[in-house]
This record gives structure tokens, C-alpha cells and sequence, in this order.
């Protein structure tokens, strides 16, 4: 739609079903039906705040390849991340903005705006449908709007701060806020026995722990070039490899990825143990293994290491090869080697 390639991960149709089978079991056919028509819409409101963030996203030009419905929400990944706090700021307040603007909308076809009595006893058909959904949106702006990641609020605290500080600095006081901010929820979760909240506690936890780890790592990245920080002790694999010949080769061996090159040591694709032996019992002794084999980005020795972290970032890619001018691997830069030093530095 519009560009950009929409995905419904398969974990929403389990959520779906999981509704109209409680709606099913509660009210018959009907009931169950309505239901899933209410999720349904649901998560269109949720697909247009992505739509949203993307169209934002686009006027700045970065674009995004595609929105995935997840049974917790959506997530729209952009191409690149903005390069200005203002541009992040904009682009973090519009998925809010659109659900501010289907409240308005549905609030014009209730003909008032809707108060909590009004959401009491009613069914998710016909007004009460509508008045549901109304307050669905209201939840939905106000959850994204708590000032902790991985909601839009804690991307809006962020670009705020990183108009007065570094970008890092930013990251790092926001991603504070949010695991502060998941603890109250966690303490609110006992206190109140409400379970879903211990859900959203550690929902924001993670994602604000994420958000921090990145953070220290792009933050010890400045003025760093990836030839300082790059893996250089591995075994590389030819890419004429036999799958009958993997075994042998991977006899008391532990490395986990194997770059695999031609005979002048050119990049040639990339794979995981597992992979090869897997190739290794499932195809014929003759067969090329490095069919298993995938490409991955290449960098140089001279490249920033805050430019590599934000192409893995931005490509959701958890390493990159280092070629040196000719093309021959030299390195492997990844997010678990890099998590790694950033831990031994700060310990």
C-alpha cells in the first residue's frame, strides 16, 4: 500500500481466533463474529498510526519498506533514522496524530464525544461498535504517548533532549525514564493484581533496555573507526565447499558464522554452523554448501563505527563484513561482539 509492503505476522491470526473463540463461547456465531470484526478494526486504527509515522517518515525522505501487524501493535521500519530531533519528533508524533483524528472522526458520527458511562454495557455493534472504537483510539494515544520506548513518547522525550545535548546522551537519559517508568508499572501490577500491567512492564523494560544498550554502544562508537573494533580471529570457508566435506572441516571447531570465500578470498556469502550441517545431512555429499550461504552488507576497515552501527540498525542486520579496497574480508563487525566490549568497558 502506497510503496510500502504491509505484513501480518502469523502470531495475529492466533490472537484473532483467540477472541472470537471467547466471544464464540460467550455469545454464539454472532458474538463472535462481532468480535472479530472489532479486532479487525481495531488493528486498521493501529495500521494507520504506522501509515502515519511512514507518511512523516517520507516527507524527509526516508522511506519506509514495510509495516508488520504484530498481536501487540504494529511496527513501521524506516530505511534510515531522521537525521535532525525535529525530524524525529514529527515523524514520532504522527502515528498519535492519526489516532487523535479518528477519535475526532468518530466523535462526529456519535455526534458527542463519548464519556465513560457511555462505554459500559455496550456491545461491539452498530453505536456501541463506534463508541468502543472511540475509546480504543483514546487508549492508544495515550499509551503512545508514555515517555518511555519503545512507545512514540519515549522517541518525542528523546528528540526533545537531543535538541539540547548529543543524540547518545539523549538516548540514554530517555531510555532511564522508560525503565523507571516500567517499574512503577510493575509495582502497580502487585499492587492492584492487574497481570496485563506486569505485561506492559516488562514490555517497556526490554524495550527501553534495548534502546539503552544501543545507546552505550553508539555513544563509545564516536570518533571510532570499525578497523579498531572489528573481529579479526575467525576461519573463513571456501565457497566451492562440498556439503560431504563440512563435516570434517567443522570437527572441533565452536566459531558459529563462517564467511565464505573464493580462492582471492573474496566475500562470497555468509553462514551459520548450523546451517552447513544441516545442508551437510540433508544434501547429497556433492552438492555446493554454500547454497545455505547469505550476502550481508560489507564495510571498510576506515568506516565510522557510528555509521556501521546505524546501517545494522537500520537494515536489521546483526553483522557486517569488513572488506579491505580490493574486497577481500579483513573483519566481522556484529552487535553481539560490540555488546560484548561495551559490557567489559563499562564493567
Amino acid at each position: 500500500m502506497a510503496g510500502i509492503e504491509v505484513r501480518v505476522h502469523f502470531t495475529f491470526l492466533l490472537l484473532l481466533a483467540f477472541y472470537a473463540f471467547n466471544d464464540y463461547s460467550a455469545g454464539g456465531t454472532k458474538a463472535a463474529m462481532d468480535g472479530g470484526i472489532f479486532i479487525l478494526l481495531l488493528f486498521l486504527c493501529v495500521l494507520l498510526h504506522e501509515f502515519g509515522h511512514a507518511f512523516a517518515a517520507r516527507a524527509f525522505g526516508i522511506r519506509t519498506p514495510d509495516i508488520t501487524l504484530l498481536p501487540i501493535g504494529g511496527v513501521a521500519r524506516l530505511e534510515r533514522m531522521p537525521s535532525s530531533p525535529w525530524q524525529e519528533l514529527v515523524i514520532a508524533l504522527a502515528g498519535p496524530a492519526v489516532n487523535v483524528v479518528i477519535a475526532l472522526v468518530l466523535a462526529v458520527l456519535i455526534g458527542r464525544i463519548p464519556d465513560l458511562q457511555d462505554l459500559m454495557g455496550l456491545q461491539k455493534t452498530g453505536a456501541g461498535l463506534l463508541v468502543n472504537l472511540f475509546f480504543v483510539n483514546a487508549l492508544l494515544i495515550a499509551f503512545n504517548m508514555i515517555p518511555a520506548f519503545p512507545m512514540d513518547g519515549g522517541r518525542v522525550l528523546r528528540a526533545l533532549l537531543a535538541t539540547q545535548m548529543r543524540h547518545a546522551t539523549a538516548t540514554l537519559i530517555a531510555a532511564r525514564v522508560g525503565q523507571v517508568i516500567a517499574v512503577l508499572f510493575g509495582v502497580a501490577a502487585f499492587m492492584t493484581t492487574n497481570y496485563m500491567l506486569i505485561f506492559i512492564a516488562a514490555f517497556v523494560f526490554l524495550g527501553a533496555q534495548q534502546e539503552l544498550a544501543y545507546a552505550k554502544m553508539r555513544s563509545q562508537a564516536l570518533n571510532v573507526r570499525v578497523g579498531q573494533a572489528m573481529i579479526t580471529k575467525f576461519q573463513t570457508l571456501p565457497a566451492a565447499l562440498r556439503a560431504g566435506e563440512v563435516p570434517a572441516l567443522l570437527s572441533g571447531n565452536d566459531q558459529v558464522i563462517f564467511p565464505l570465500v573464493d580462492s582471492s578470498l573474496q566475500l562470497r556469502g555468509l553462514a551459520t554452523r548450523d546451517e552447513l550441517l544441516q545442508a551437510a545431512r540433508d544434501l547429497p555429499a556433492q552438492s555446493p554448501a554454500d547454497c545455505v550461504a547469505r550476502q550481508i552488507p560489507v564495510v571498510h576497515p576506515e568506516t565510522a563505527l557510528e555509521e556501521a552501527l546505524e546501517l545494522m540498525q537500520r537494515l536489521a542486520e546483526p553483522i557486517l563484513a569488513v572488506v579491505n579496497a580490493s574486497g577481500q574480508i579483513v573483519g566481522l563487525v556484529s552487535q553481539a561482539h560490540l555488546a560484548e566490549l561495551s559490557r567489559l568497558r563499562d564493567a
